[in-house]
């Protein structure tokens, strides 16, 4: 293998190529400057100066299942890295990430500088630039590959944000220079194709992974390229290419689609990706994260004649509410010793998944020794069954001996729901004929018996007629998540109303993203209390003057629950030295859907008081609520002092006759004006 050359020896040197590859022979070896590492993978930054904050990955252990892809590079420049770097575009303009370098990565760009170099901090490494108003921090870490769920891939994010006042338009692009331990120019492999030349993803064509080996039969390593997965950031586009290509052009170039992986300018196979965030707006005091994975990939392998791979997400999770697809990835290699004759390869699954479109067997014909061939599937949950579930994949040749390889894939169950509602059995009555409590308390404790977390969880109260909130509150309360074997505790306050009365149910309905609903009952004994006739409001100070003239006083009259209501004839006395009626006007008692019902009394005043107000609901249903204005009396001041205001014993017809009334009276205390 030819290692990259530094951009002036590149185009420049005498230096033989056999020297020259002897010289960079240790590179993939050598210890790094800095670098984190954990039983599987190691990153490495560049500490600089030159090409400061450029990085690398390569095994430690690696696969725990395989030795042969121990202590072995991911990405080129384990010594010193510099051929993958990162660029920002500001506002059009191309800014390579770190420090100065004159070497071919990058060359000829404008560098960002760093305003804090690469520091490791536990398992994380960090690096910041600034260029005017955009703050650049790049950080490395560990990370759970979805199809190990072991932390062997490298997290590798860059966080942007604009410090200024002005709107600014960013862009970014990852350039990672691949590498399986020696061999520098091994196919890629994303969904249903192996990658040999020059390609493009974009939108529905981005893979949700790819992958990279030099062979399923004997493979030294495997990586992988994660694009999506929870806290992933996919872009929007995805190029595989020449390094020496993405080397000579920090942004855009004319891509040469369909050329073979041959190094630009010189003569070896040579891989990289380039991923790829177009340029998007950024606000003042906005940030904008983006974020993608790359080490070790998850491939169950089954060497033979005809040598198997299957790859697909180690873990995945039912929800009832939405079918969430995944990608399985069959790869089948001839490694016999010559053609393969009628070969097909076929996906099979075990109950509680199912194929989503497509058939699961694969037509693949024809295939020559050294040749591999690909499929991919994809596959949902369907929650008959969760759990570790296995998938399987199968080979038949016309004229090979069969072959099959398994995999297992955790599916969690989705959240599970279960409610608990309290409230008081039985509400009191007090001796002046209230409820005690009142208002009362319903709890609701929401819990999760799932494997998945319970996110963005919704608890709906219904409350009958007869009860209602005591406060503005909605019915509605949201909580962000419920993990799993935890519960949320969630509290409403609630009056009764007086009408209806008796059991009366509260219902309470769950929902969290992914789970099936869950809801709970219980009910509260309301008993029937007293009628009331009262004076509203029952007392209220006035002053004798309200700019400049008397003041006005209304008292309302109410029934309070009015059951089966048809109808009142009602006397009220006052002190008619303190106050004098001005008119009295009827309540809602007596109107039926905005029509006046008669017969209708205003009363009669005489001697403080005024008698026989009120009238019959006659040619209208008796009327039930909670409360009901019967009729209100206007009163003008005439003088300081109190005036009791007084219900006279009262007639208050039911449909069914006359009703037992409480009569609650009032009074209105009036000021002398200063």
């Amino acid at each position: 293998m030819v290692s990259r050359l530094h951009h002036t020896i590149a185009f420049a040197t005498l230096i033989p190529l056999a020297l020259i590859s002897v010289c960079f022979a240790g590179d993939a070896q050598a210890p790094g400057k800095l670098a984190i590492e954990n039983e599987f993978i190691r990153i490495r930054a560049n500490a600089g100066p030159a090409e400061a904050g450029r990085f690398a990955v390569d095994t430690t252990g690696g696969d725990p299942s395989r030795t042969a892809d121990d202590d072995k590079v991911l990405i080129y420049g384990s010594r010193e890295p510099w051929t993958s770097y990162t660029t920002v575009v500001l506002d059009g303009t191309p800014y390579v990430f770190g420090g100065p370098s004159d070497r071919r990565a990058g060359h000829g760009a404008t560098m960002t500088g760093l305003t804090a170099p690469p520091k490791a901090s536990g398992d994380r490494m960090q690096a910041t630039a600034r260029v005017a108003d955009i703050e650049i921090t790049q950080e490395l870490t560990f990370a759970r590959s979805p199809t190990t769920r072991v932390k062997d891939a490298a997290l590798i994010s860059y966080r942007i944000a604009n410090r200024g006042s002005a709107p600014h338009t960013i862009g970014l692009r990852v350039v990672l220079d691949t590498m399986l331990g020696s061999n520098d120019g091994a196919p890629l492999r994303a969904a249903g194709r192996a990658i040999s030349t020059a390609t493009q993803l974009a939108g529905a064509d981005l893979p949700d992974y790819w992958q990279a080996f030099d062979s399923l039969a004997q493979p030294a390593v495997i990586s992988q390229g994660t694009i999506r997965a929870p806290g992933l950031t996919p872009p929007d586009r995805l190029e595989m290419v020449d390094w020496g290509t993405l080397a000579d052009s920090p942004w855009e170039f004319t891509f040469p689609t369909g050329a073979d992986f041959t190094r630009k300018g010189e003569d070896v196979q040579d891989t990289a990706v380039a991923l790829y965030w177009n340029p998007a707006p950024l606000a003042p005091g906005q940030s904008r994260t983006y974020a993608t994975m790359y080490g070790v990939g998850g491939v169950s392998l089954s060497p033979a004649q005809l040598a198997l791979g299957l790859t697909a997400p180690a873990e995945v999770d039912f929800q009832y509410d939405e079918e969430k697809p995944f990608s399985v990835v069959g790869y089948l290699e001839n490694s016999g010793g010559f053609a393969s004759r009628g070969t097909k390869l076929a996906l099979e699954l075990s109950e509680g998944l199912k194929l989503v479109g497509g058939p699961a067997a694969v037509d693949i014909g024809l295939l020559q020794p050294g040749q591999t061939k690909q499929a991919v599937w994809r596959v949902a949950p369907t929650g008959k069954a969760t759990g570790t579930l296995r998938i399987a994949a199968a080979a038949t040749s016309e004229n090979l001996e069969p072959n099959r390889v398994t995999r297992d894939i955790i599916v969690n169950s989705p959240p599970q729901l279960s409610v608990k509602l309290t409230a008081p059995a039985r509400l009191g009555v007090t001796a002046d004929n209230r409820y005690s409590p009142n208002p009362f308390q319903v709890r609701a404790e929401i819990a999760n018996r799932g494997a998945q977390v319970g996110r963005s969880l919704v608890a709906a109260l219904t409350l009958p007629e007869g009860l209602a909130l005591a406060d503005d509150a909605d019915a509605t309360r949201l909580a962000e998540r419920v993990d799993p074997g935890k519960s949320v505790t969630l509290s409403w306050s609630v009056r009764a109303v007086g009408l209806p009365t008796g059991d009366l149910p509260i219902t309470l309905k769950a929902t969290a993203a992914g789970a099936k609903p869950a809801s709970d009952r219980c009910v509260v004994a309301v008993p029937r209390l007293t009628p009331e006739l009262r004076v509203h409001p029952a007392a209220q100070s006035v002053p004798m003057l309200t700019d400049g003239q008397p003041t006005m006083v209304p008292v309302a009259v109410k029934l309070v629950p009015a059951r089966d209501f048809a109808g009142a004839r009602i006397s009220l006395r006052y002190d008619p030295a303190v106050v004098e009626p001005l008119y009295v006007s009827r309540g809602e008692g007596f109107v039926d859907a905005g029509r006046l019902l008669s017969p209708w009394s205003g009363g009669r005043n005489s001697d403080g008081m005024i008698a026989e107000i009120g009238g019959e609901r006659t040619g209208a249903p008796a009327l039930n609520a909670a409360e009901v204005t019967l009729f209100t009396v206007v009163f003008m001041v005439k003088q300081a002092g109190e005036t009791a205001i007084t219900l006279e014993p009262s007639a208050v017809m039911s449909a069914s006759g006359a009703s037992d009334l409480r009569i609650v009276n009032g009074k209105v205390s009036v000021q002398q004006a200063e």
